[in-house]
Order: C-alpha cells, then sequence, then structure tokens
C-alpha cells in the first residue's frame, strides 16, 4: 500500500498531474473553447483566452507597451497584477509585437501522452501505475504556485469564469508607469459561451 501510494504521490510533488485518457484522447491542455477576449487600459493590452470554459482553464496575457520600453529592455521590466483581488509582481519576456509582457495559464500545460506498453520514452512516465485495462494516461504540468494564487478567485466552486476585475503597472528599476499610483484597471465579464 505505501509503494502504491509513493508512486501516485510522485508525479504531484514533482509538479504534475496525471490524467486517466477518455475517448477523444485529446489532452487536457487541448482548447475546447479558444475564444479571445481583449481590453485595453492605459499603455496595457489585457487578453483572456478561454481555453476550457467548464475546467477552470484559461491562459491570461498582460501586454505592455508603455514608456518604460522607451528607457528599458523588455526583460527588465516587471509587471504587477491584480486579479480579483490578488496580486503578484512578474518579471516581463520581450514579446514579438512591440511589448513586454507575461503570460498565465490556469490549467494544465505541457501534456504528455504515457502509454501503458511503456512507449513514448518520457521521463514522466517513468514509475507510473496504470489502472487496470488502461492503455495509458496523460500526464501535464500543473499551475506555478504564483498562477494558484492569481487565478484563485477567477472562477466559481464549478470551474465556470467570474468577472475578472484587474490591476496592473509596470516597474523598471524604480520607475514606474502606475497611473500616477492608482494602477490601470480593466474588467472582463464571464464568458459563458464558446461564441460570439
Amino acid at each position: 500500500m505505501k509503494a502504491q501510494f509513493f508512486l501516485l504521490a510522485l508525479p504531484l510533488a514533482l509538479g504534475v498531474s496525471t490524467r486517466e485518457a477518455d475517448a477523444s484522447m485529446y489532452p487536457p491542455s487541448y482548447p475546447t473553447c479558444g475564444i479571445v477576449d481583449t481590453v485595453s487600459t492605459g499603455p496595457f493590452e489585457i487578453i483572456r483566452n478561454s481555453v476550457d470554459l467548464y475546467d477552470a482553464h484559461a491562459l491570461l496575457t498582460i501586454a505592455y507597451r508603455g514608456y518604460l520600453r522607451d528607457m528599458y529592455p523588455d526583460d527588465e521590466i516587471n509587471i504587477y497584477v491584480q486579479l480579483n483581488g490578488n496580486d503578484a509582481f512578474l518579471p516581463a519576456s520581450a514579446g514579438t509585437n512591440g511589448d513586454a509582457y507575461v503570460m498565465l495559464d490556469s490549467g494544465p500545460r505541457s501534456c504528455v501522452w504515457c502509454s501503458n506498453g511503456g512507449y513514448g520514452g518520457y521521463s514522466v512516465c517513468d514509475g507510473l501505475t496504470f489502472p487496470p485495462y488502461s492503455s495509458g494516461q496523460w500526464v501535464c504540468g500543473d499551475m506555478t504556485p504564483t498562477e494558484e494564487h492569481l487565478f484563485y478567485w477567477a472562477f466559481n466552486e464549478y470551474g465556470a469564469q467570474n468577472a475578472w476585475d484587474i490591476q496592473v503597472a509596470a516597474e523598471s528599476h524604480g520607475s514606474w508607469d502606475s497611473n500616477w499610483g492608482w494602477n490601470h484597471y480593466a474588467r472582463l465579464e464571464p464568458r459563458l459561451t464558446c461564441s460570439y
């Protein structure tokens, strides 16, 4: 019993989750919705990609195109994000659209299929125990602790989206672009359907 518990707990300790396959064989990270909502506030564009409306899965991208980019490299800019009251201070990356950005993911990512026959060759599959008669299972990466914190109030107890009240600001080397300390604000209403 202890060995079985250890093998089940190992993927969770490594920051990955396991999911049994269903008839579709699409990975848990597969977009079943894919509707994108955007809103601009000051020098920021806030982009929500609703990956799965019924499984609390969305991507949130904050793109910054403000004056700090004229003074500092994009990878030296930090972005403050507050989503429904929970906040984080995140390092930006250089975007390909003339912006510095951060992207957050509330769901599984980097999923690989672990076959019950031992095929696939992924190290995350080593030592997995498969349910009887199973052909395999998906092993996916999970949210980071920062993402868990930020998305805590983003979805209701059933996995559906809440309204997203978002505040953002940018900082680099002690200089701020923060709407004179008030932060830039935007709201994304809950997406209840995968059509426009």
